[in-house]
């Protein structure tokens, strides 16, 4: 997920419920995508906003002149006076980034963006340009060669004219093709199909006006000739009225590509001729082959095409396989460019819009995969780590994050530890907009030790240029939604701030230059532009530059922001980001000995309860048993040093006296230690019991005892909270002291609580055990203004994500209204309620909070469970009210039905180059598992593979990615680590699952992996009741019970009510949720048991007498039944063999139908596939058979029977159904037949007489096996309105549509002859969507 995330936040849009209206609300959010101890000197601007004196410093302001002043004025769209690099590149203007590359791992950079095409020293900015993802491949593996003409063929069967100048000695072209709304990012897609879909209309329009002046021509005569003329004419404006409501679908133009070596090297061309179709003229040339200025890899030409100026989207061309990969890299989204615009942006004739570091190089790192809108996949950050060492970035900005089960672990983690230790990177990334709780720091920007996590700041200027609000803010404050630390293991989360607003360059498409985003996806490239100012200064002075010497410097130098608030550093961080005193602290470390003698060091901390085996990076006392008593913990220190660091120089000159300070009395530790290169172990004391109600933190900071100055080398967070706690044996809390709040069983209230812009209200709570649920409403109380306030409510849960077990919620007060919410909680756990008054929200305001915990507990009685089949019937519940009387309003539904595959097929193999090989060479491997499914039922289904799924920055796996596919090989959807929904229709599917990693024996363990198939069901009830004996008998359900506290009853799951879906053969499972207790609001608690129930054997048919089971036949129609069924295996190799067990069969029985209808159907099947050589003898050869079969058919006898209402009964009469349905069947076909040869013919007269005959016997304008037969008729009569209308009918309808292929094709050529050429270009992209002729790139 993206750092900087839609409005509100990274959730859904609510509109929020009260009790007298509903009101939505948008306000100012993070940006449009899924994101020291000492007194410094500061700007004038930062004093301001943090609230202190400037001192003696000298305004730099006094002395400008008016256009000056409005320069400075609006610099602030692009913060940079707040983290002191405006006061820096005064003095240094030489350090501006020149020197420095930044790695931006986002959804790719627009390289025609403004800002970002050079640097100050006039040299290209965006240095390469990558789509690590692979969404913009394209395979380029089909061959051709170019004719005299100077003509090839592309995939789809065009011809390409390709430029005469253009070098290519083996004339050996490759050619490949893409579908341009799979490039395209997910704003533009929107804009050019509004912008196409009006163009269409105007052609549209006209087509129409011209049908309605057709068919208000008079036709004299009233022949059936003139009377079909007329209907034809009718049904073409028919056609048009409804078509355009009913049938407009654009599936987007397609551009072909070409690739060629031209001795040198490997170059790129692509025709667009198609995206200008619905724009221009037919005659119009634009975008053609020959004039496309050839490309070869960006990093080597550093130039970019644009595929119109219809659309402005910008590309670079890589390409990759020797030729046969051409990767197309078009951004996902605008995020990565804003991004790219805050850190190194320029603006050569606008100065003051430029970013941090505009001297500073770009390479685009596109993680953001464009088929599963801009998701960043383990591919394409794995990727991008190489793209990192290949072009030599200094720095890496990720703007990228979302919440983990296991903070600091996983795959990728180790990546980036490798890149940052090894390599010496420095890797920056948003710590996350899921605040204002604790512990909702995100993945990977703070919960990784190797990176640094940035939180977001807003300050005055920013917020009057940047957001436009209202009034004015006294003062800086962090945004309200910036996530919050400490990490599950105790780690402090957040890094350093930096503002989290601009306004700079986003991607041409767009259609502007700049647009305002804010999120830690803007603050985290502010920070790292500062970070690149500093490398920029210590390269060019000569200076050792390793990563832990530039965390140090920027976290020991930072600004601390309200230091005396306990949940300052986990706000925060270190507080705001200070480049001029960084590099101060930069320069006076030099020759100290921890630099010029240890090099890069660090120290790995871990800290583990010496009660316990949990291990974390700090300690965490969360939950209410952890902090209820004193506790010890072992702290281990291990100095770190590069890999390279040899014994002698380096190892053995670890020998640090440090002193160990503590911020707070209550936490106890040495004072003294003496740390070498193995490390050290010691005690600390973290006094429990002293604490009051609350959070409370502290740090044991260690210094070097010769250098203090320097500041801390590390710390150890401390972070203890003590919540309200429940009573022993009673159903109410114990509130530590009054806070404000009152109690009244299990109901906390708040009865007034002010707030003012960015004010925060936390609040702990011990979840009582029991408790399921609970239920909170806000009040306000006196509103100043219309308040805007978020509300958290958060409990931590081992190995869980925060996110799993959060409420979150955007709430809008005014007077008179109220917010009502229920949601699931963790008995025993420590509950955070967090409610805070959105920083642009103003004036003062008063709510009132009442929360009320319930809990209904729900088990499977002795002996049962939840689980159920066909002989478990009822299910046994035991349900409890633990602490207060619950009304119980029992249901049960199973709402998704479930398969289960085994891989068809498992594919592995070393991907080839360097693009897909690790740091270090190493190479990735890639499993394709392949699962074949036949979907009874459509609808939405999610495939799915839980042991792997939902793992993305804790995960193992280098990659995975969910391809499903028609039996067209047509892409319905494209899944990846978070499984989502995807609209089917029944039929054929394959489903591919592709896994990467580097070690081939840990991908071995998938090789067989079971493949899940969930499908929503609009639910199969399940009865509820009271008893046994009721459950038994099917009567009485229950539908609501009252249980007063501490009551146990049981209730009784029964079997389904009706039927089963279609697909719900034995062995399938469908799921479905048992819920028990109601709100009081009368609506369904949160919180439900799941159910199973596998599906059954099915239940026999009920036999039939022995006369009816048993039919007599004689020994001769058992022999030639077995020859028939010979004959119909034998393959078209086994011709001979055919041929003479045919005619001896019909020398036997000359009228057998099955025989007849097998040679029928083996000469339809040759018909098709021949030559024009062989056709007019196959041809004949097929009319003789049928013929045979229509004579051999009693019509009279076979109609009499057909028009019989009444159904057969008796062993008989069955026997001559089944034989007049075959004989039906065998005689429509052969007549069919008949009609497809003479159409191919064009014998016009013997195609009416077999289809009128046919007619007699279907409908073919309705029948789904016709109706391509008759729309073949109605051309043949130039009916070609009447055509499309049986086409229709066959492409929309639900069965498995054999001539679909065949009816697109036509119809397109239909539409063609009419002159109805917009719609002939919508049915063509309609066709290559169904029908792909490129081949899958995973």
């Amino acid at each position: 997920m993206i750092g900087a995330l839609s409005a509100p936040g990274n959730w859904k849009r609510v509109n929020l419920q009260f009790k007298k209206q509903t009101v939505p609300y948008t306000p100012v959010y993070p940006s449009s995508y899924r994101q020291n101890r000492r007194r410094l000197r500061m700007e004038p601007s930062v004093a301001v906003a943090a609230g202190v004196g400037v001192g003696d410093e000298v305004d730099p302001t006094m002395s400008m002149t008016g256009d000056e002043l409005v320069d400075v004025a609006w610099s602030s769209v692009v913060p940079k006076t707040e983290i002191q690099a405006s006061a820096f590149l005064r003095e240094h203007p030489e350090f501006d980034g020149r020197g420095v590359v930044i790695a931006i791992f986002d959804t790719g950079v627009d390289p025609g963006a403004p800002g970002l095409q050079e640097t100050t020293c006039g040299e290209k900015k965006i240095i390469d340009v990558v789509d690590c993802t692979g969404s913009g491949d394209v395979d380029m593996s089909t061959i051709r060669e170019a004719d005299d003409d100077g003509c090839i063929e592309g995939v789809y069967g065009n011809t390409l004219k390709v430029h005469p100048d253009w070098k290519n000695p083996t004339n050996t072209w490759r050619v490949g093709s893409k579908r341009l709304y799979d490039l395209y990012p997910g704003g533009l897609k929107h804009r050019m199909k509004k912008e196409r879909k009006v163009k269409f209309q105007e052609y549209h329009n006209v087509l129409e006006t011209r049908a309605c002046i057709d068919v208000s021509e008079k036709i004299e005569g009233d022949t059936e000739k003139e009377k079909k003329r007329k209907e034809e004419l009718e049904a073409r404006v028919d056609l048009l009225q409804t078509m355009y409501e009913k049938k407009y679908e654009d599936f987007g133009p397609s551009i072909d590509c070409v690739v060629w070596h031209d001795g040198e090297k490997w170059m790129a061309a692509i025709e667009t001729t198609q995206l200008y179709e619905f724009f221009f003229d037919e005659a119009d040339e634009r975008g053609q082959l020959m004039d496309f200025e050839p490309l070869t890899n960006y990093r080597d030409c550093l130039r970019y095409g644009t595929f119109s100026a219809l659309d402005a989207c910008n590309f670079a061309l890589n390409i990759y396989d020797e030729g046969c990969t051409l990767s197309i890299v078009v951004d996902a989204g605008s995020h990565g460019t804003h991004v790219a615009g805050i850190s190194a942006g320029h603006f050569p004739e606008d100065s003051c819009l430029n970013g941090i570091a505009p001297g500073a190089k770009i390479v685009s790192c596109k993680i953001g995969d464009t088929r599963l809108g801009s998701m960043e996949t383990m591919t394409g950050l794995s990727r991008a780590m190489t793209a990192v060492l290949e072009n030599s970035c200094d720095l890496i900005n990720m703007s990228y994050g979302e919440a983990a089960s296991a903070p600091n672990a996983g795959r990728f983690v180790r990546l980036a530890d490798e890149i940052v230790h090894k390599h010496g990177v420095i890797f920056v990334a948003s710590a996350g907009n899921a605040g204002p709780a604790l512990s909702t720091v995100g993945a990977p920007g703070g919960t990784s030790s190797s990176i640094m996590g940035i939180g977001a700041y807003v300050t005055p200027d920013l917020a009057k240029s940047g957001h436009s609000v209202r009034h004015p803010i006294e003062s800086g404050a962090q945004y309200t939604w910036s996530s919050r630390g400490p990490t599950i293991d105790g780690d402090v989360g957040v890094s350093v701030s930096a503002p989290g607003g601009a306004i700079t360059s986003v991607p041409q498409w767009t259609t502007q230059k700049k647009q305002l985003m804010n999120g830690t996806s803007m603050s985290s490239p502010c920070a790292c532009g500062g970070l690149a100012l500093l490398l920029s200064a210590m390269k060019s002075s000569g200076m050792k530059i390793t990563p832990s010497l530039i965390r140090r410097a920027a976290e020991n130098t930072a600004m601390p922001i309200k230091p005396d608030d306990q949940s300052s550093r986990l706000t925060y961080g270190h507080g705001l980001l200070q480049v001029k005193d960084g590099w101060d602290y930069l320069r006076q470390s030099q020759g100290t000995h921890l630099v010029d003698t240890l090099g890069d060091i660090r120290f790995d901390i871990s800290v583990k309860r010496t009660d316990g085996h949990f291990s974390g990076r700090g300690v965490y006392l969360r939950d209410p048993a952890d902090s209820k008593e004193n506790r010890t913990f072992t702290v281990n220190v291990k100095p770190e040093l590069h890999e390279s660091a040899d014994v002698r120089d380096h190892k053995l000159n670890i020998d640090l006296k440090l002193e160990l300070s503590c911020s707070a009395s209550w936490v106890v530790a040495p004072s003294m230690l003496m740390l070498h290169h193995n490390g050290r172990a010691f005690e600390i004391e973290v006094n429990c019991s002293s604490l009051g109600y609350g959070l409370h933190y502290a740090e044991i900071e260690a210094f070097e005892s010769t250098d203090k100055a320097a500041g801390p080398l590390f710390k150890i967070p401390v972070c203890v909270i003590k919540p309200h706690l429940l009573e022993e044996g009673a159903g109410s809390l114990k509130l530590s002291t009054d806070y404000g709040l009152q109690m009244k069983g299990t109901t906390l209230s708040w009865n007034e609580k002010l707030f003012v812009p960015g004010m925060e209200d936390r609040q702990f709570v011990m979840v009582p055990h029991g408790a399921t649920w609970a239920e909170m409403v806000i009040r306000p109380v006196e509103i100043e203004t219309s308040m805007a306030c978020m509300v958290r409510a958060t409990s931590l849960v081992s190995h869980t994500r925060y996110s799993d077990t959060e409420y979150r919620s955007f709430v809008r007060l005014n007077h008179g209204m109220e917010h009502l919410a229920s949601f699931p909680v963790v008995q025993g756990s420590t509950l955070e309620l967090t409610i805070a008054q959105f920083w642009s929200s103003f004036g003062k305001n008063s709510i009132s909070v009442d929360l009320t915990f319930h809990g209904v507990d729900v088990q499977p009685a002795k002996g049962h469970s939840f689980a159920a089949n066909g002989s478990s019937w009822p299910l046994k519940a035991v349900i409890h009210a633990p602490f207060r009387s619950e009304p119980i309003k029992p249901s049960c539904k199973l709402d998704a039905l479930s398969l289960f595959l085994r891989p068809s097929k498992a594919d592995m193999k070393a991907l080839p180059g360097p693009r897909n090989a690790l740091p270090g060479n190493r190479t990735v491997h890639e499993l394709v598992l392949s699962y074949d499914v036949t979907l009874a039922e459509g609808g939405k289904i999610t495939p799915k593979i839980p042991a792997i799924n939902n793992y993305v920055y804790d995960g193992e796996l280098g990659g995975q990615i969910t391809v499903v596919c028609d039996k067209n090989k047509r892409v319905i959807g494209v899944g990846d680590i978070y499984p989502e929904a995807m609209q089917v229709k029944k039929g054929d599917y394959t489903i591919f699952v592709c896994l990467r990693h580097e070690q081939p024996s840990f991908l071995k363990k998938f090789e067989d992996q079971v493949l899940q198939i969930e499908r929503k069901l609009d639910g199969v009830v399940l009865p509820v009741y009271q008893s046994y004996s009721e459950a038994i008998r099917g009567m009485n359900e229950v539908k609501k019970l009252n249980l007063a506290p501490g009551e146990k009853t049981c209730v009784f799951v029964g079997k389904p009510d009706g039927d089963l879906p279609k697909d719900a053969v034995p062995g399938t499972v469908l799921s479905g949720k048992l819920q028990f207790a109601g709100t009081s609001a009368a609506k369904q608690a949160p919180g439900s048991s799941p159910v199973m129930f596998v599906v059954p054997p099915k239940k026999k048919e009920s036999s039939t007498s022995k006369s009816e089971q048993k039919i007599e036949e004689s020994i001769q129609d058992r022999l030639l039944g077995a020859k028939v069924a010979v004959l119909q295996k034998l393959s078209e190799e086994e011709e001979e063999e055919y041929n003479s067990l045919l005619k001896s069969l019909l020398e036997e029985k000359p009228n057998h139908l099955p025989v007849l209808k097998e040679e029928m159907k083996r000469s339809a099947s040759a018909l098709a596939k021949a030559t024009d050589e062989e056709k007019e003898r196959l041809q004949e050869r097929l009319l003789s058979v049928c013929t045979t079969i229509i004579d051999s058919i009693d019509r009279d006898k076979l109609a009499v029977f057909v028009a019989k209402k009444t159904s057969p009964e008796g062993e008989e009469a069955l026997k001559i159904k089944k034989e007049m349905e075959t004989q039906k069947e065998a005689l429509v076909s052969a007549l069919g037949h008949k009609c497809r040869v003479y159409i191919d013919q064009k014998n016009s007269d013997e195609l009416s007489k077999s289809f009128d005959l046919l007619r007699e016997w279907v409908d073919t304008a309705s029948d789904n096996d016709h109706l391509l037969l008759h729309a073949r008729k109605e051309l043949m009569e130039e009916h070609y309105g009447l055509a499309i209308k049986a086409l229709n009918k066959l492409i929309d309808g639900e069965e498995a549509q054999k001539d679909l292929q065949e009816a697109l094709a036509l119809k397109q050529d239909i539409l063609g002859e009419l002159g109805w050429h917009c719609w002939e270009i919508l049915e063509r992209e309609k066709f290559r969507h169904y029908y792909p002729k490129e081949k899958l790139v995973l």
